[in-house]
């Protein structure tokens, strides 16, 4: 996963935040994908703005921990949105 990318929803995707982290609504289904993020990634971040690695060091900064610890996590939680088709890998602009 380039950590020079950025990462948008996919045509009919709305994401929105909970408690527990993501809700994420496929219209195409319908179907709902919960993932248990809690605040670690703020739905801005799918805006195709941030890199992941900006992510990453933004989370190191604000809890404290490793990039290792926080690197692993969110690469996990990415891979499996992305491999589900929620969400697409996009240039930084």
């Amino acid at each position: 996963m380039p950590s020079h990318m950025g990462y948008k929803p996919a045509d009919g995707i709305q994401v929105r935040e909970e408690k527990f982290g993501l809700l994420f609504y496929n219209y195409r289904g319908p179907r709902l994908y919960f993932v248990p993020s809690k605040d670690l990634i703020d739905v801005e971040f799918f805006n195709g703005r941030q890199s992941v690695s900006g992510l990453i060091a933004s989370i190191c900064d604000r809890r404290g921990w490793t990039s290792a610890e926080v690197g692993e996590r969110i690469t996990q939680i990415l891979a499996k949105l992305q491999d589900k088709g929620l969400i697409h890998e996009q240039p930084i602009r």
